[in-house]
């Protein structure tokens, strides 16, 4: 059996992808995209199974799809990763030469191989290497094995330098025969015009919230009220989730309690506080630690602003926080004001990826905020 059915994780995905394989029209380059951690990985190595599968089977809850059987021999080899006609360019930390970049992915494959949808650090120091591009390239000039579909797959495709990538255009625009290319990234955006415009793009959303407390109890063994709360407050994301149990109960809750504190201030303390807060609270070098800030402030702004207008808990994402909740829920009375407040940590995150000052962002969106709070307290 497959060790995961990625028609319950992405099913729109997928049924994209089934319907084309049944078809007989798989696209020689797709561009898988969404946020890490809701399975873009385990999308393209369900693929890569499905075309090389030799028994597919019906699946999904009404047998809609076609999917990999999990048992023959070409299944297996390609969810242990060690199918002969994968390939993979991943961002690897920098390295001296060839077989070092070859160790160093082998690690990142080590990693997927026991965890399909476990996140990669973004840390900025990372890139998928030309030189290994340039092999796999070299490699598929080769003749493809009788019955085989070769897949390559570009991890986090946005951290290969755009010269780089500009070299591999062709490849990407004219796959060999029998060779399917799969990018993935976060945002089609994030990529060269040209290559974006050669791929068929395929949007992953977030994982069911159902679907993502049945695999933490059934994997990791939680208890069912522990994996409701993480499959809630992390957003849809499978691999943040995972991240969560993975890091200790006691840091993960001092990182949530410090990002909640820090949002409280935005509301109810002046300028100079908040400021002297991010300073004192917040590491100037770790992008991961600023992009889970972000995000949880985004939702703590959704929270309020559904709960100012509703009055219900139902749908709140961060219950841990409820009763603070409530409270600050009147500053939302105007959802202008979550408008206002989500445009700037949007453009904050652009900012964080294009590798800005991360401690000095942070603190100027906070201001921002504060201004958005105080305009429309104004009013």
């Amino acid at each position: 059996m497959t060790p995961f059915d990625i028609s319950q994780f992405q099913g729109k995905a997928w049924s994209i992808l089934s319907r084309s394989f049944e078809g007989d029209r798989i696209s020689g380059t797709y561009l898988f995209h969404g946020r890490e951690g809701v399975g873009r990985w385990a999308l393209a190595i369900s693929l890569a199974a499905l075309l090389n599968c030799e028994h597919p089977e019906r699946g999904g809850s009404q047998q809609e799809f076609r999917v990999p059987c999990g048992r023959c021999r070409n299944c297996r080899k390609v969810f242990s990763l060690n199918f002969e006609g994968l390939y993979y360019a991943l961002p690897i930390p920098p390295h001296k030469n060839y077989d070092e970049a070859i160790e160093l992915t082998n690690k990142v494959l080590q990693i997927k191989r026991a965890e399909p949808f476990k996140t990669l650090s973004s840390t900025a120091n990372t890139h998928i290497p030309i030189s290994v591009a340039r092999e796999i390239k070299k490699n598929l000039s080769l003749k493809a094995a009788e019955g085989s579909t070769r897949i390559v797959l570009f991890y986090q495709m946005e951290k290969m330098l755009a010269a780089s990538a500009d070299a591999l255009l062709k490849l990407i625009e004219e796959p060999p025969r029998d060779t399917v290319i799969i990018l993935i990234a976060e945002r089609p955006e994030s990529l060269l015009p040209t290559i974006q415009s050669r791929a068929q793009k395929v949007r992953l959303g977030r994982v069911p919230e159902r679907a993502l407390t049945d695999y933490l109890t059934e994997r990791y063994e939680l208890p069912e009220k522990k994996a409701k709360l993480l499959s809630r407050i992390s957003q849809g994301s499978l691999g943040r989730a995972i991240d969560m149990i993975n890091t200790s109960e006691q840091e993960d809750s001092s990182r949530r309690a410090v990002g909640f504190l820090l949002f409280k201030s935005l509301l109810i303390e002046p300028s100079p506080n908040i400021v002297s807060r991010m300073t004192d609270l917040l590491s100037s070098r770790d992008r991961g630690e600023a992009d889970d800030l972000l995000d949880l402030w985004q939702s703590l702004i959704r929270d309020c602003t559904y709960y100012a207008i509703t009055g219900s808990e139902d749908e709140v994402i961060n219950v841990d926080f409820i009763l603070e909740l409530q409270k600050l829920a009147d500053y939302f009375a105007d959802p202008q004001l979550a408008s206002q407040m989500v445009e700037n940590i949007r453009m904050t995150l652009a900012d964080l990826r294009r590798n800005v000052h991360i401690q000095g962002a942070l603190i100027a969106l906070a201001l921002r905020l504060k201004s958005n709070v105080s305009g429309r307290k104004s009013h």
